[in-house]
């Protein structure tokens, strides 16, 4: 029978969550349907079926996590539910490890190994109810005499994750060593009392406790080890648009109510593409210590979403025209707001743009995406006094920050890039050629 298996859905993903299913055990599927939705370290995707046929074993459950390559469903012709209509599915899998111990599977049917995988990884509190942990978690909490009774979890359903592990085992290498303990008579030390064992931690009453989805904790993590790993510094300037916004709006005119409408961001990303063709080193990546300039130019946007930050990414932009990275941007953003982003939408990133204009900021700094060398930060268009020659004159400023990695770039790479950055905006022209 053809398994599905868990698919890689992004450059970066190693497991998947299945957030929902939309097809139930029994029924017809065709090749092409939408099964259901994972949830990836960047966004909620759709579950295609490779084949058509009948949907006849789910084996893992809404909210489990498990690796690339797991088996997660079966379609069949439909005689397998047929010959064992008393087969159930499990009722749920915990997520598993890529451990060689976790892959073998033993000479049975599949949801038979899966069974046995979740009977492994089952436990209970001291109250009786079932303690929710993937089986990697276990391991390494056994492997680190880690009560779990004492972990919050923090996975899908208040799952406990590898993450939360090594978060309770960096918080115990953080405690001083106790103090050796003093000799004492043996009547005083009948006297002390037994350790009491800490209580579990709750929300006090008069808060909520909200724990991270899958995608806000991976979000998370990627830009704590952004910041934690990349030595970033930043570079500012201000820009005067006033011209960039006079040709927009007559821009924008010409192209009538149907056309496309072109927004300053769209020609922040043109702006940026090019300034990028000109200084290469800052359309760059660093991967596991060795520096990759690029011969396409994909510029990420970041996008603001219910679940927390996607970067989807207009590729090759140096080379499309401002109403073409306008029309691609507009369609980004939606499938983005959706969660209708594919895989393809959010690979490739070579250097990312942020945009906070349209939120009164007045100035901010943005935290680098890796691999990428760089991020540009972008402000608010403020009207403002500036001397022409000697008499005062209102012009409409906007203040950029890039946020660069300094093991690959210095602060006058970074300025000359800002400033031809700077040329094109304030020479709009330039972007329509």
């Amino acid at each position: 029978m053809p398994e599905i298996t868990m698919p890689r859905l992004s450059d970066t993903m190693q497991e998947g969550t299945i957030a929902r299913w939309l097809k139930s055990p029994g029924d017809k599927v065709n090749k092409g349907e939408i099964l259901g939705e994972i949830e990836t370290d960047k966004a909620t995707m759709d579950l295609e079926a490779y084949d058509t046929g009948v949907l006849e074993q789910i084996l893992v459950q809404e909210g489990a996590t498990v690796p690339i390559g797991q088996p997660i469903a079966i379609i069949g012709s439909g005689a397998g539910r047929e010959a064992s209509p008393k087969q159930e599915e499990p009722a749920t899998v915990s997520a598993a490890s890529s451990e060689p111990t976790e892959q073998a599977a033993p000479a049975t049917s599949p949801s038979a190994s899966y069974i046995q995988r979740e009977s492994v990884a089952a436990g209970e509190s001291s109250d009786g109810t079932r303690i929710k942990a993937s089986p990697l978690a276990r391991r390494i909490a056994e492997e680190y005499s880690v009560d779990l009774r004492q972990v919050q979890g923090t996975g899908p359903g208040g799952r406990i994750v590898r993450d939360d592990i090594e978060d309770v085992i960096e918080q115990q290498r953080a405690k001083p060593a106790p103090a050796a303990p003093q000799p004492q008579p043996a009547a005083a030390a009948q006297a002390v009392p037994a350790p009491e064992v800490p209580a579990h931690v709750t929300a006090p009453p008069e808060t909520e406790l909200i724990p991270f989805s899958r995608v806000q904790s991976l979000i998370a993590r990627r830009l704590a080890e952004s910041k934690q790993t990349i030595p970033h510094f930043y570079v500012s300037t201000e820009i005067d648009m006033t011209e960039v916004l006079t040709m927009r709006q007559v821009f924008n005119a010409a192209a009538g109510e149907g056309g496309v409408k072109v927004t300053v961001n769209d020609l922040i990303v043109k702006a940026c593409a090019l300034a990028l063709e000109k200084y290469p080193e800052v359309n760059s990546t660093n991967k596991e210590g060795q520096f990759f300039k690029h011969t396409h130019i994909n510029v990420g946007i970041a996008v603001d979403v219910p679940s927390g930050l996607v970067v989807p990414v207009i590729r090759d932009a140096n080379i499309k025209g401002v109403r073409a990275i306008a029309r691609e941007s507009k369609a980004l953003i939606e499938k983005a707001r959706t969660n209708k982003l594919a895989p393809a939408d959010l690979e490739a990133g070579t250097f990312s743009v942020s945009n906070l204009g349209m939120m009164d900021v007045s100035e901010f700094i943005a935290v680098i995406n890796p691999p990428q060398t760089a991020i540009l930060a972008v402000s608010s268009t403020r009207k403002q006094f500036v001397p022409v020659d000697g008499q005062p004159v209102i012009r409409d400023l906007m203040t950029v920050t890039l946020s660069a990695d300094h093991r690959l770039l210095y602060g006058a790479t970074v300025a000359r890039f800002l400033q031809e950055v700077k040329r094109f905006l304030q020479n709009p022209y330039s972007l329509l050629g």
